[in-house]
């Protein structure tokens, strides 16, 4: 028998540490909903509520390449593995380190993302009225031609 067993204390999981929760939630929500699920402090309706709103931003399109997620919640989560450094180690050095990482992965995202429908060009929308000849052509965001009038 070890000493645990002899002595009746049992050693904290991560998810026993209500910082490292929310951090965990903000930087990947998985991990973190799973970690607030397992943690005994947070009480049921505030584990429903957080669970639904991850669910409303995910489904609203705030995932890992959203400006929103880069600029916020991520930096918010390493600040929060930072301040509870001593307890945690150097977990919050690595997610330092891969906040360059997510950063660059967010802007390849952004410059070669179909969203805006101008074939992975930096710019706004492809919508437009265009008129060749004696047609008239109207597109979509997406550059699809979707009504055509002649004269």
């Amino acid at each position: 028998m070890n000493d645990e067993a002899n002595s009746g204390e049992t050693k904290a999981q991560w998810f026993d540490n209500k910082t490292l929760v929310i951090a965990w939630i903000l930087t990947f929500f998985p991990v973190g909903l799973y970690g607030l699920w397992k943690n005994q402090e947070f009480i049921r309706n505030v584990k429903f509520g957080v669970t639904v709103a991850v669910v409303i931003a995910f489904v609203l399109g705030i995932n890992f390449t959203h400006p929103l997620y880069v600029f916020v919640a991520f930096p918010v989560g390493v600040y929060l593995l930072w301040r509870e450094r001593e307890a945690l180690g150097g977990l919050w050095k690595r997610f330092a380190i891969a906040y360059p990482i997510v950063l660059i992965l967010a802007l390849i995202n952004a410059a070669y993302a179909p969203t805006g429908g101008n074939g992975g060009e930096l710019g706004g929308s492809c919508s437009a009225v265009i008129t060749e000849g004696n047609c008239t052509y109207y597109r979509d965001d997406d550059c699809n031609v979707i009504g055509k009038s002649c004269s």
